[in-house]
Order: structure tokens, then sequence, then C-alpha cells
């Protein structure tokens, strides 16, 4: 299966283009979509593991994340165990807690939404309020064509998919 491609006016470096193709990623099984596909669901050690070991954040940390998760105005809808329910497929072996993530513009399909997913620093909270349009860089040529990562990261992150398919749980069955 092919991974869905972004919009060509999505700069692939910024957290939401990261983010859109980790969940869309058949190869990373730590991040999912709900059923509905309206909100994420990650879990949070197998995500440690898979994704912020690897360098495919800035962040190593967790909470780190979470707190870009905030400036980009998702929403946590809440923390339950695996064991309570795993992702839209069913999954959810590891014994950690799965966070639930929603924003109204970070949807299953709809790639397009993603230009107004932005970081609300306070600049761009008033812009908002003011009713004015909140633009991004566009991507420079050489981010269009390596996608967001560097070839090292690249390598290091295919490797990683390797791994992590061998690795029971998360939020995918199967590998």
């Amino acid at each position: 299966m092919e991974e869905p491609q972004l919009p060509a006016d999505i700069n692939p470096n910024n957290f939401p283009a990261k983010l859109w193709r980790l969940v869309n990623s058949p190869r990373v099984q730590s991040i999912c979509w709900d059923a509905r596909g309206e909100g994420l669901i990650i879990d949070q050690p197998l995500f440690e593991r898979e994704v912020l070991a690897a360098g495919l954040f800035k962040t190593k940390s967790f909470a780190s994340l979470t707190r870009q998760f905030n400036l980009y105005g998702f929403r946590k809808l809440g923390e339950t165990s695996s064991a309570a329910g795993g992702g839209s497929d069913g999954g959810g072996g590891s014994p950690g807690p799965l966070h639930r993530f929603y924003s109204p513009h970070f949807l299953r399909d709809h790639p397009d939404l993603l230009v107004r997913v932005k970081r609300l620093t306070k600049a761009n909270k008033a812009k908002l309020a003011a009713g004015l349009e909140v633009k991004s860089r566009p991507p420079t040529a050489s981010q269009r064509e390596l996608g967001g990562f560097s070839l090292e990261k690249r390598r290091l992150r295919g490797d990683l998919m390797a791994l992590s398919n061998s690795l029971k749980g998360g939020c995918r069955e199967g590998g």
C-alpha cells in the first residue's frame, strides 16, 4: 500500500506533515487513526522506541511531543491503558498508555486540511482572532525532494520500521 502524498504547499519538515506521514505509514505501528479517522491514537512506549528514539522529531521526550500537539491546536481527548482497547485495528499489545489527540484540521483522507494546522504562537492567535490568515512558509525544493527527512534519517527510519514490524503490539495487527 502506497503512503498518501502531502499537498505541494505543505512544508514536509513541519510537525503536522511529519505526523501525517507517520500515521499513514503502514510500517509505523505506534500511531494510528481512531475508528472514524478523526483522531490519533498513540501507544506511548512503542512510539518512544519506534519514533522518538529514531530522531524523527527534534525531541526524545513524549511530554515535549505533547506540548507540540498543544501548540498546533490539537486537544488531548484522554489516556487509557492498552489493555482497555487498542487502536482502530484492534491492536494494543504494549502495557503502556494510549494517548488520544484530535484536531478538526487533521483528518484521515483529508491531507488538504493540513494547511490549516498552524503553530499557535501569540502572534498567530492574534491574527486568527482578528480573522486574518496565518500563512506558512512554502517548502524549498530540497525539502520537497527529501520529504522532510535527511538521507541518514531515512535510512535509520527504514531500519527501525523493519525492526518494529518484528515487535509485538502497537496500533496495528500483523506486519
